[in-house]
């Protein structure tokens, strides 16, 4: 039976599934996937090239050994098992569903074509939806599953193989396996496929609210011809292949950089080397009130409002957070993702006068209905800032300024009990102004994730907010 558009309908396909062979779940899983928006499409089954022993990326990091060790610690490497966040995000948008019984709901099929993009990695492949609903997806178990391909989440072969051949930015390498050349992973197209992903199903309190690519594009970066991989991926000259007399050419960075949040607390070590070569997209600084041009004070997100004491007059600075190197919003992707930056002005023995704070995000209520609550992130080169103040008189103070980001909200990573299974966030900028009864600035410290700037003996922790 068919639709009016030529499809098998839903009912024929749930009744004929469980008898076809192998290559017909491939086939039909092939046309279920073709229907649906780009966002929803794993990228297809995938044969072994020849000369190859399988798809894995431990076979590829055999020649390929630096760019292997590089996606290792990628967060592209640990976006499945080793996502603890994702991976309770998954059980709750899996109420039981099994291979035998996919009666119960389930939208999890549409998360994990980004997480794990390949049709071989997945255990089950989906050939229909019941009665046309996203909650009731018809599995059938994958013949051409392999679960070591699986937890390698977004691997080699998600973006260099195709059609039997391994795929590169040259394509004229003298490989033991068929090389092609394909001009798309110099550009962006290649991460939007997940990282512009939108949409809303109102029914069901469900959105997908991954705008990056769309952001990018509309930017100056887009139109001056800088791409995802132009930040994300740095340039390196060095041989593609180790053990081969081949010369050195310009490739690029597997690292994938972005928020440099450890999903592991036990992955701190080795992402705190990449955050000095990435940095932060945020620039932060602090102006006296009357000279600050273009102020673009927050109309939503405060946390903590500075006042001055009623029976002093102040002096007014600017607290203010400029995106100055990311090409997206600031933050962006998941809307749990978040900046809190917090000022807190103290006297010369440490007592804490006041304090302002600030939280950068796009903020939503969820239940009953997914409604927005404000989203004052940063567009490219756009700027944010709040006030904080100073009394006037004849004493010294310190202003502080502590920022942190973060990729989920402290009542959603308790909620999922992660604690020890995953980092929530890290501080990426601290800094301390002292400040004379003049009002004169004069920067003390300040801590990035590229410089450490030290005028005095302070070494203590920065202070700020608990960022498990």
């Amino acid at each position: 039976m068919a639709d009016r558009s030529g499809r098998a309908s839903s009912e024929s396909v749930d009744s004929e599934a469980s008898n076809i062979g192998d290559e017909e779940v491939l086939k039909a899983a092939e046309d279920f996937y073709s229907s649906r928006p780009y966002y929803q499409q794993p990228l297809g089954h995938l044969e072994v090239p020849d000369g190859l022993p399988n798809l894995e990326a431990e076979t590829c990091g055999g020649c390929h050994t630096e760019i292997y060790e590089e996606w290792s610690i990628s967060t592209h490497r640990r976006a499945w098992k080793q996502d603890a966040q994702f991976m309770a995000e998954l059980e709750k948008s899996r109420t039981g569903s099994t291979a035998e019984d996919s009666s119960k709901d389930d939208v999890g099929w549409m998360c994990v074509t980004c997480h794990t993009p390949v049709t071989n990695q997945l255990e089950r492949v989906v050939v229909g939806l019941r009665d046309g609903n996203i909650g009731q997806p018809i599995y059938r178990k994958n013949p051409s599953y392999n679960p070591r391909l699986q937890e390698e989440a977004i691997t080699c072969a998600t973006c260099h193989v195709r059609n039997g051949k391994v795929y590169g930015p040259y394509g004229d390498t003298d490989a033991p396996h068929p090389t092609a050349k394909d001009p798309s992973l110099r550009d962006s197209s290649t991460c939007t496929g997940c990282h512009q992903a939108e949409a809303h199903w109102p029914s069901r309190s469900l959105a997908c609210f991954f705008s990056t690519g769309e952001e990018w594009s509309q930017s100056q970066y887009a139109k001056n011809g800088e791409t995802c991989q132009s930040c994300h991926m740095p340039t390196v000259n060095r041989k593609l292949a180790k053990g081969f007399d081949r010369p050195k050419r310009k490739t690029r960075r597997h690292w994938f950089g972005g928020s440099l949040i450890p999903k592991h607390p036990k992955y701190n070590e080795e992402i705190a080397r990449l955050q000095k070569v990435y940095g932060s997209g945020a620039e932060i600084t602090l102006i006296p009130a009357q000279e600050a041009q273009n102020v673009e004070r927050a109309s939503n997100g405060s946390l903590k409002t500075s006042s001055c004491p009623p029976d002093r007059s102040c002096r007014s600075y600017i607290v203010r957070i400029t995106n100055e190197h990311a090409g997206h919003y600031l933050p962006t992707g998941d809307p749990e993702r978040h900046l809190d930056v917090t000022a807190t002005v103290r006297t010369e023995d440490g007592t804490v006068v006041t304090e302002a704070s600030q939280r950068i995000a796009s903020k939503y209520k969820w239940w009953p209905e997914i409604r927005e609550q404000y989203d004052n992130r940063l567009p490219p080169k756009e700027h944010l800032d709040f006030e904080v103040h100073i009394p006037k008189g004849g004493d010294d103070y310190s202003i502080q300024i502590s920022a942190h980001k973060y990729r989920m909200y402290m009542e959603a990573f308790e909620h999922h009990d992660l604690e020890g299974e995953y980092v929530r966030g890290r501080s990426f900028f601290n800094a301390r102004w002292h400040i004379d009864s003049a009002g004169n600035l004069t920067l003390e410290r300040k801590v990035t994730d590229k410089e450490k700037v030290m005028n005095d003996s302070h070494t203590g922790r920065p202070e700020g907010p608990d960022h498990r």
